[in-house]
């Protein structure tokens, strides 16, 4: 933790970058060019993706997402930037497949640079994992065809130290039967307003669920831990797209009825009497990973394209 808190403020507080990464500036009239990045980055030790701009009692001490990517930009190449996200991942969410897009001087950044440089100036919890150049009018927020959502429990007798910061600890035995059973009344168009945190400002809470599967996997090394003692629950979701808190509602629910405390049958009740207080406790932040998000393939580069 001390160490990651120093990489950002040395990163946070530099005046300019290494030689190597010095950009001339432009010569008026030259255009821009705009760039889709996919990151990876460990939530943990941020106020999640949006930039927070309270002040005083109110402001957020920690760093966002969005903030030190635009940051480490400015650090190489001297401009100010807006980063825009495929959607805001709340404080201590970890994603392997947002996608952002930027806007910068023309032939001036090389993608193969630009990556290597930025990665170099991102701290290790935030790194970019390809980046290239797409159309004008590519937007990572508003062309985003589907997104895929994964909720991790931790299955076992104790929490493992290493998993802790990314999963959801469940010590009584999970059922993921009924956990399947439950997630097939989500499939389709609903309304999914019980499941939208209290408070949110959601323009339209109506979506379409593509994809809703339960399945059990080993812990992935490094380390060597019994299957049938230490394991995961993989709860995947794949939809047009996701209201705030949406699949943590769903997932603290499902813990639920894994556990055997409410029938699968209540998530179909949920839906049809859009009540929120049948809805489950909002599982943690920690257990929610943003793994993909799909764009139509006539937008530009390679790696966004929707499946072939």
């Amino acid at each position: 933790m001390g160490e990651l808190t120093s990489d950002l403020n040395e990163m946070m507080t530099r005046d300019k970058c290494d030689e190597r990464c010095a950009i001339t500036p432009l010569p008026p009239g030259e255009s821009m060019k705009k760039y889709a990045i996919q990151i990876a980055y460990d939530g943990t030790d941020f106020c999640g993706w949006q930039i927070q701009r309270g002040k005083g009692v109110h402001a957020n001490l920690k760093p966002s997402i969005q903030g030190t990517l635009a940051s480490a930009i400015k650090q190489m190449c001297g401009a100010d930037v807006s980063v825009v996200g495929s959607g805001r991942t709340d404080a201590g969410v970890h994603a392997s497949g947002q996608v952002a897009h930027v806007s910068l001087e023309t032939d001036r950044y090389p993608p193969g640079n630009l990556l290597k440089g930025l990665n170099g100036i991102l701290p290790v919890s935030i790194q970019i994992h390809r980046l290239g150049q797409v159309a004008d009018d590519f937007h990572a927020q508003r062309a985003a065809l589907k997104k895929q959502y994964s909720f991790y429990f931790h299955q076992g007798p104790c929490h493992v130290p290493q998993l802790y910061p990314y999963t959801r600890w469940v010590r009584r035995p999970l059922d993921g039967e009924k956990m399947q059973e439950a997630l097939q009344y989500l499939l389709g168009e609903h309304d999914f307003l019980p499941f939208r945190a209290a408070g949110a400002k959601d323009t339209g809470t109506v979506r379409t669920l593509y994809e809703a599967e339960v399945t059990r996997l080993a812990v992935p090394p490094p380390g060597c831990f019994d299957p049938d003692e230490q394991f995961l629950w993989r709860v995947r979701l794949v939809g047009s797209g996701f209201l705030k808190q949406m699949v943590r509602g769903i997932a603290g629910t499902l813990q639920q009825i894994g556990e055997g405390r409410r029938a699968p049958s209540d998530m179909r009740d949920i839906l049809q009497t859009q009540d929120r207080q049948k809805v489950g406790p909002t599982a943690p932040a920690r257990g929610l990973w943003l793994d993909r998000v799909w764009y139509p393939s006539h937008l530009g580069f390679d790696f966004l394209h929707s499946d072939p």
